[in-house]
């Protein structure tokens, strides 16, 4: 009786462990993402950018997660870039699920992506609305697709007051490259 209670205990600890680890084989992270933030000054084109963006995808259910820090943006203008560092605006979060039922790693057609998703800024959540292709790349052994995303928001919808001569709307800009899926 002991041995078959021994038995029963190995194998539920076993299927437990394999769950949590299929699951968890399920989401993918990665942190090369890029980001641009377009805005405007006056009659100036704005351009903030980063190469440090975090992604989490589930591939299975199409949810993800992208976050990032304002304070890793730079722009080509010194005065902008100090004024970035040294924002204690917080982290950014943008969740959501792709209007697509999962995120297909092998051959398929360009994917149209429109979604909403929810955007933590500045400490209020707001719901956008997204834009973007999810584009397969033939012939990479580790990249999968390339995940495109653009939105707009408004900054005075999140608590944000800008000087004068700044344009309230800015444009986001994301590019992530998808890896394969491991088996």
């Amino acid at each position: 009786m002991a041995k078959i209670l021994k038995t029963v205990w190995i194998c539920t600890i076993v299927l437990l462990l394999w769950s949590f680890s299929a699951k968890a084989q399920q989401r993918y992270r990665t942190r090369e993402g890029s980001i641009e933030v377009i805005g405007s000054y006056r009659d100036s084109i704005i351009i903030a950018y980063s190469n440090r963006l975090f992604v989490l995808i589930n591939y299975e259910t199409a949810v993800m997660e992208l976050t990032f820090h304002p304070a890793i943006l730079r722009t080509k203008t010194d005065s902008l870039n100090v004024k970035l560092i040294n924002s204690n605006m917080g982290q950014v979060v943008l969740k959501g699920q792709l209007n697509i039922p999962y995120v297909e790693t092998l051959q398929h057609p360009d994917h149209k992506l429109n979604f909403e998703a929810e955007l933590h800024l500045n400490g209020k959540a707001k719901r956008i609305y997204i834009n973007g292709l999810l584009i397969h790349i033939a012939s990479n052994e580790t990249i999968s697709c390339l995940l495109t995303l653009n939105f707009k928001l408004r900054l005075s919808d999140f608590g944000i007051d800008l000087p004068e001569g700044w344009n309230n709307e800015i444009t986001i800009q994301i590019f992530q490259t998808v890896l394969k899926k491991s088996n």
